[in-house]
């Protein structure tokens, strides 16, 4: 039998209160109007706390507090009736009728995982429930938490709506919005509370593209990322964000089981669409995580299996996770320590936000357009599920080709301390190059280089680009000694036809 809550009284302006534990934790105050002195309120609050153990031990915690609240205002004939009605809802002898749950009710249920779990064809387990619990908790519930969902109507949601404050991000409040919608949507399926879902299609805001967003050049990437004052793990994360374009929540809880170093292959199965995807990884990004790597191994940090990639190489939080609390003011702080300082990447007007840590998608997805990559290349990577997302950057890459930008330098030369690590691996890079190299008929690697019009191959007039296909494959397949002997022997050899020396003394 759970301990019966003893609570306490207390007076307040003449009047008596008694103070009690009701539920999982929750200390209601309820008003004793029948009780004049100390001794009576102490009486009171004696029979409350009986009560509210009777409830709690059958389990009706939820109608506690309405029982108790008539059960301390009433007396004589009156309480008898409440304390006799809870007897009898502790015996089993009344049972319980359907209730339409509340708003609140739903809510909670769908951000603990319990709808996910008894309905995973309809409702799929969010990430995000943490985020939606502290919404729902500041801005619905206090407004419509109590409301039953078969009383819900448009008014109570345009009510939520008009109570948002002021200072709120048009996007932020379209969130809030949402969230209504989606508790109405699961009333009606699965859980078939109502039939009709009480709100209108058109209810949830559209979403705007709201404040102009910065993004970093090619040229002030190489300077964040060759600055030695900022950590090292943070600038290869943010190298790493650059040239991958992932979402930096993905990018944290990626592991080394992960990715496949040895192919360049990166394997994404959880992220936030739900939709897993893999792709190659660029050649310098391959190679700084080989480095990063046995950097890391070098000062006993875990680097196999389900072990994190980005964590602190030093320090008290040695082969921890990087931290995932205020990203966007270390980037920015990062960003002013390693000497960048454009004043659009730093000002915040009603116009303009400040960047963030979420900007290095819009980086990467940037310089890819503005080279040439196709939607698709950039989709692969960045996980966007529509051609809207992306379109939002072409009117950026637009300017970024325009200004001639390239793509970001490889990832292992723009960071100091990865550079040295990576001779083994351009040597081995070298000695491929070479075994695909043409090789001359004497089996030397050839180092012609075609100038079409010093070599002869031109006739006086015709453009360099216009030469023979025919001749300058001929350039490429012969070495630079077989070509001067052949030139050598073309020399020495008579101009003219070969003539019969007797044929002047038969004329």
């Amino acid at each position: 039998m759970p301990r019966v809550a003893t609570g306490n009284v207390y007076e307040r302006r003449g009047k008596w209160f008694a103070r009690l534990t009701i539920g999982a934790k929750k200390r209601q105050s309820f008003m004793l109007d029948t009780c004049k002195d100390e001794a009576s309120a102490m009486s009171r609050l004696a029979i409350l706390a009986e009560l509210a153990a009777k409830l709690r031990k059958c389990g009706r915690d939820d109608i506690a507090p309405d029982i108790i609240k008539r059960a301390a205002v009433r007396d004589g004939k009156a309480l008898d009736e409440v304390r006799k009605a809870v007897d009898m809802i502790a015996s089993g002898q009344v049972v319980q009728k359907n209730r339409t749950p509340t708003i609140e009710e739903i809510g909670r249920r769908w951000t603990s995982g319990e709808l996910a779990d008894l309905h995973p064809d309809r409702v799929k387990r969010r990430r995000s429930a943490r985020t939606n619990r502290y919404v729902l908790d500041r801005y619905v519930y206090p407004m419509v938490g109590d409301v039953a969902i078969d009383k819900f109507t448009l008014d109570h949601a345009e009510a939520v709506m008009r109570s948002l404050p002021a200072s709120l991000a048009p996007n932020s409040r379209r969130s809030v919005a949402q969230l209504v919608y989606r508790i109405c949507s699961l009333a009606v399926l699965p859980l078939r509370h109502i039939a009709v879902h009480p709100l209108p299609r058109g209810f949830v805001p559209r979403y705007q593209t709201g404040k102009a967003k910065g993004w970093l050049y090619p040229d002030e990437d190489a300077t964040l990322l060759g600055c030695t004052q900022v950590p090292l793990e943070w600038r290869l994360f943010y190298g790493f964000l650059h040239r991958e374009g992932m979402r930096r929540t993905e990018a944290l809880h990626t592991r080394w089981s992960d990715i496949d170093l040895d192919l360049g292959v990166i394997v994404l199965d959880v992220n936030k669409t739900d939709e897993p995807r893999a792709w190659a990884l660029s050649p310098g990004v391959v190679a700084a995580l080989r480095a990063w790597r046995d950097h890391c191994a070098a000062r006993g940090v875990r680097v196999s299996g389900d072990a994190p990639v980005f964590v602190y190489d030093e320090g008290s939080q040695k082969g921890q996770r990087l931290a995932m609390s205020d990203t966007a003011g270390r980037f920015r702080g990062h960003l002013e320590l390693a000497g960048v300082r454009r004043p659009e990447l730093f000002a915040r007007t009603e116009t303009r936000m400040r960047i963030r840590l979420h900007d290095t998608r819009a980086t990467f997805v940037t310089l890819a357009l503005a080279n040439g990559r196709t939607e698709a290349w950039v989709q692969d990577r960045t996980g966007h599920k529509s051609s809207d997302m992306i379109n939002r950057y072409r009117r950026a890459a637009r300017t970024a080709a325009e200004l001639g930008l390239k793509e970001c330098r490889p990832l292992h030369e723009a960071i100091p301390e990865l550079a040295p690590r990576m001779g083994a691996e351009q040597a081995r890079t070298k000695e491929r190059a070479a075994e695909r190299a043409p090789r001359s008929r004497r089996g030397t690697p050839l180092s012609v280089e075609i100038q079409p019009r010093s070599a002869g191959l031109a006739t006086p007039g015709q453009d360099d680009q216009n030469c023979s296909p025919r001749r300058a494959r001929f350039a490429i397949s012969q070495s630079i000694e077989p070509f001067d002997a052949l030139a050598t022997r073309a020399r020495r050899a008579p101009r003219g036809p070969a003539r019969d020396p007797g044929l002047r003394n038969r004329r």
